[in-house]
C-alpha cells in the first residue's frame, strides 16, 4: 500500500525550497543550539497546509488518497484526526445530534416544547471528552450502570428513561473498558435496529482490535464488525502511530451524516492539524499487515505472561489481549506493583491503590516481558512491599466517570 503523505513530506524536504510558510522553524532545528538530534530531525518534516499538501478538513490529494488507504484497512469510512478521541467524540456527538435533528425539527420561535432536548444514553463509565461534548452541545446525558446487564437488560432500562415520543440521540458505549471489559456490542445494535436508535462508541482502546485473529479471538472484534453507527479508535495507543493519531469510523448503516464528517472533525480540531501525526497514520496503512502478523504471536507471549503472573498468586484480571491488569490483594496494592515494575525498570499505564495497569503491543521486547515477571517475582518473594505514594503514579480513571 502506498503512503502519499509520507513521500510528500520527503520529496518536499528534499526539494530545497525557502519556506516563506508556518511554521516558524522553517524546517530548520538551528535556532536552538542545545536540540538533540532525534529532536532536530523531525523539523524538516514538519509543515502546514501548502501546495500540493492538501487539507485534513476538504481533502482532495494526498490525505484524500491516504484516508482511502485506511477505510480499506478498516472496511468503512475512515477519517483521520490528530487530536486523539478527544476530537472524534465530539465530532461524533455533533454528529449524532445533526442527525437527530432532521428527525425532530425544533420548535417554532415561541412555541414551548419542553420535550425538545437532545439526550443520549450511556452505558457504565465514559471518557471526560464526552463530558465536554455534552456542554457544548447541550445534550443531556442519560447514564445507566451495566452491572453486566444484557442488551435486552440495557433497553429495557432505557425505556424507563425515553422522553415520550423523542428518542435519544443515540446509546454510547465505551468499548473496551479501561480494564479491557467487552460488552455485546452486537446485541445491543440488533435490540437499537428496530428503535432507529444510533449505536455510538468510544473504541479508543480498540483499534489493534482489526488485526487479531477473528476466530481466535471473537469476543474482541473491532466496532466497525459489531455494526456500531460511529466509533473512533485511538490509533496511538494501541498501533505504531505517534500521540494524537485516531480515527473516526463511519459505518454504512450512518452514512447519511458522512457529509458533515469532515465539518465536524474541524469544528473541535486545530486549523493546523499535525502532519508528522497525520504521516504517522499514512505509514501505519503499508505496515498494516506486518503488523497483523506480529500481533498474533505477541498475544501469545502475553497469554503466557498473564498465566506466570497468576500462577505467583496475583490477581489478574480478564481483559483484552494486549493489556495485563492486576489487582490488589490483602499484602500488596496497585501501587505496590507499579513500584516494583518500576525498580524493574517498567513504567505501567496507570495504578491507584486497587490496580495496576499494562498496556503491551508487539513492539514491546522480549526483555519488557521479563522485567514485568521479574517484578512480580520481586514481590512475591519480598517480606513486605515498599510503594509509591499514590500521588507518584497517574491515575488514568481520573478522567473517567
Amino acid at each position: 500500500m502506498n503512503t502519499p503523505i509520507v513521500d510528500f513530506l520527503e520529496q518536499y524536504k528534499n526539494s530545497g525550497t525557502g519556506r516563506l510558510h508556518m511554521p516558524g522553524h522553517k524546517g530548520r532545528s538551528n535556532a536552538f543550539k542545545t536540540i538533540p538530534g532525534w529532536l532536530s530531525d523531525v523539523y524538516a518534516y514538519d509543515i502546514t497546509e501548502i501546495k500540493d499538501a492538501d487539507d485534513l478538513y476538504r481533502p482532495a490529494g494526498i490525505i484524500e488518497e491516504s484516508e482511502k488507504n485506511a477505510s480499506g484497512i478498516f472496511g468503512t469510512d475512515t477519517f483521520y484526526v490528530t487530536e486523539g478521541s478527544s476530537q472524534a467524540i465530539k465530532a461524533m456527538i455533533w454528529l449524532a445530534k445533526r442527525y437527530w435533528e432532521k428527525s425532530y425539527p425544533a420548535p417554532a420561535e415561541g412555541e414551548i416544547c419542553p420535550e425538545y432536548q437532545p439526550y443520549l444514553f450511556v452505558i457504565g463509565k465514559f471518557h471526560k471528552a464526552l463530558l465536554h461534548a455534552a456542554e457544548l452541545l447541550n445534550v443531556s446525558l442519560v447514564k445507566i450502570e451495566e452491572d453486566d446487564l444484557s442488551a435486552n437488560e440495557i433497553i429495557n432500562k432505557m425505556y424507563d428513561n425515553f422522553v415520550e415520543e423523542v428518542n435519544p440521540i443515540g446509546v454510547y458505549v465505551t468499548y473496551p473498558d479501561y480494564f479491557g471489559r467487552v460488552s455485546d456490542l452486537a446485541a445491543l445494535k440488533r435490540e437499537l435496529l428496530p428503535l432507529n436508535i444510533p449505536l455510538l462508541v468510544d473504541g479508543a482502546h480498540s483499534a489493534y482490535f482489526k488485526f487479531l485473529d477473528a476466530e481466535k479471538y471473537s469476543e474482541y472484534l473491532h466496532p466497525v464488525d459489531l455494526f456500531a453507527d460511529m466509533s473512533c479508535t485511538s490509533a496511538h495507543k494501541t498501533l505504531p502511530t505517534l500521540t494524537g493519531a485516531a480515527y473516526l469510523h463511519i459505518n454504512e448503516s450512518f452514512s447519511d451524516v458522512i457529509p458533515d464528517a469532515k465539518y465536524a472533525l474541524d469544528m473541535f480540531g486545530s486549523s493546523s492539524p499535525s502532519y508528522l501525526i497525520m504521516a504517522s497514520l499514512d505509514a501505519f496503512n503499508a505496515e498494516a499487515e506486518a503488523f497483523k502478523e506480529a500481533l498474533d504471536s505477541f498475544c501469545d507471549k502475553v497469554i503466557i505472561l498473564k498465566k506466570d503472573i497468576s500462577d505467583l498468586g496475583f490477581n489478574v484480571s480478564e481483559s483484552d489481549p494486549l493489556r495485563i491488569v492486576v489487582r490488589n490483594d490483602a499484602k500488596y496494592t496497585g501501587n505496590d506493583m507499579a513500584a516494583s515494575l518500576r525498580t524493574c525498570k517498567c513504567e505501567p499505564e496507570c495504578c491507584d491503590e486497587g490496580y495496576v495497569v499494562m498496556m503491551l503491543t508487539p513492539y514491546n521486547s522480549d526483555e519488557d516481558l521479563e522485567r514485568i515477571k521479574e517484578a512480580f517475582m520481586n514481590l512475591k518473594n519480598s517480606l513486605r512491599a515498599e510503594s509509591d505514594s499514590p500521588e507518584t503514579g497517574y491515575n488514568c480513571l481520573r478522567n473517567f466517570f
